[in-house]
C-alpha cells in the first residue's frame, strides 16, 4: 500500500465512524420522540397507572413509619426529661 491509500483508508474510516454515530445518535432521537407521542396520546396508561398506585402505597408505608418514630422519640424525650427533674434539687 502507498501512503495515499493508507491516507484515504484513514479518512474513509473517520466518515464512516462519524456517519456510525450520527446514526445511533438519530435512531436514540427518534425512539425517544416515539416514545414522547405515545404517552402523550395515552398508550401507556396502565403502566402510568400501577407507578402511580406503588407510589401512593409508598407515600403510606413512609408515613407510617415516620408516625412510629415520631411517637419513639417524643417517649424517649419525656423520659429523658422526667429523668432530668428527678436529678435537681428542689427549691
Amino acid at each position: 500500500m502507498t501512503p495515499g491509500n493508507i491516507d484515504t483508508l484513514i479518512a474513509f474510516l473517520g466518515v464512516m465512524g462519524f456517519v456510525s454515530l450520527g446514526l445511533v445518535g438519530l435512531k436514540i432521537f427518534v425512539g425517544a420522540w416515539v416514545k414522547r407521542k405515545e404517552i402523550a396520546a395515552g398508550g401507556d396508561t396502565a403502566q402510568l397507572l400501577d407507578a402511580l398506585e406503588a407510589l401512593r402505597s409508598d407515600q403510606d408505608e413512609l408515613r407510617t413509619q415516620l408516625g412510629s418514630e415520631i411517637s419513639d422519640l417524643h417517649e424517649r424525650l419525656d423520659f429523658a426529661e422526667r429523668l432530668l427533674t428527678k436529678g435537681q434539687a428542689p427549691q
